[in-house]
């Protein structure tokens, strides 16, 4: 959002003339600055050879905003299969889409199997049922650090 003439703007409309328009609350999300970010990082990591940059579904699930980002080029990461869904719903190829389940069943890791997409594991008890079922399935491997990374224990990353 910007600011101009002392009124926020959106994609050059007027904030207040979308709520009067379409009623509040409204989401609205701005396509430019989307695309505008993702050059921005695709161009920091250019010379990366065979760089992938996934959109993290978790974010922002609208299926218009997962387009854009398909339509970017980029891949897709999930935790969830109605996460996996919705990718598949964009538009996304399910070779481009990361599955990192976290606390759900084999069935539901089976059900992301049987849809075609990568899938990522970071248990270890989950990883050796998944084996011992698709032994022939490749997989990723998530691995935790265990280095204390953030603000505080609530909103760590990388420790137990």
């Amino acid at each position: 959002m910007e600011l101009s003439q002392g009124r926020y703007q959106i994609g050059g409309v007027d904030a207040l003339q979308i709520t009067e328009r379409f009623g509040a609350p409204v989401y609205v999300y701005d396509a430019a600055t989307m695309k505008r970010q993702y050059a921005r990082m695709t161009k920091a990591f250019g010379k990366v050879k065979r760089l992938r940059i996934n959109y993290a579904c978790k974010a922002l699930t609208n299926v218009n905003v997962l387009r854009i980002f398909r339509e970017l080029g980029s891949g897709l990461d999930t935790v969830s299969i109605q996460e996996v869904e919705l990718g598949l719903l964009a538009g996304f190829d399910p070779n481009d889409i990361l599955y990192t389940p976290n606390c759900v069943s084999l069935e539901e890791v089976t059900e992301a199997v049987e849809k075609g997409v990568r899938i990522n594991i970071d248990n270890i008890e989950i990883l050796e049922q998944f084996g011992a079922k698709h032994p022939n399935v490749p997989v990723c491997i998530r691995i935790n650090p265990h280095i204390m990374a953030g603000g505080n224990s609530k909103i760590s990353v990388g420790h137990i």
